[in-house]
């Protein structure tokens, strides 16, 4: 099978102070519980992003009355933690991550 050119591009990934923050404090959580947990959803995250600069589009759009429409796309990963980004040009940015298990409220941070 051969790739097209667009197939084969490297997207940059930006990781927004609210997104670090977000999964800082996701990780400090499950540190407390147990450093086994912090350190694969670390790398979960890792896999997540990395997998975003080669396929960007592969994830939905995340429908919400709080956020613009078409806008950002959702994408799950570590079982139960949400990354939320947007695509512009070959830059990606990700900017909430959140645990599904929360209620809406981290969007109005």
């Amino acid at each position: 099978m051969r790739c097209t050119m667009s197939e084969r591009e490297q997207y940059r990934l930006v990781i927004s102070k609210r997104a670090a923050f977000q999964l800082r404090n996701h990780a400090v959580f499950a540190a407390r519980l147990e450093e086994r947990l912090a350190q694969r959803l670390m790398s979960d995250f890792q896999n997540a992003a990395e997998a975003l600069t080669r396929m960007p589009f592969q994830a939905p759009y995340f429908d919400s009355d709080i956020l613009p429409r078409k806008v950002y796309r959702k994408l799950l990963f570590g079982k139960r933690y949400l990354m939320l980004y947007k695509v512009q040009g070959q830059t990606i940015y990700i900017e909430f991550v959140a645990d599904c298990r929360q209620d809406d409220t981290w969007l109005l941070q």
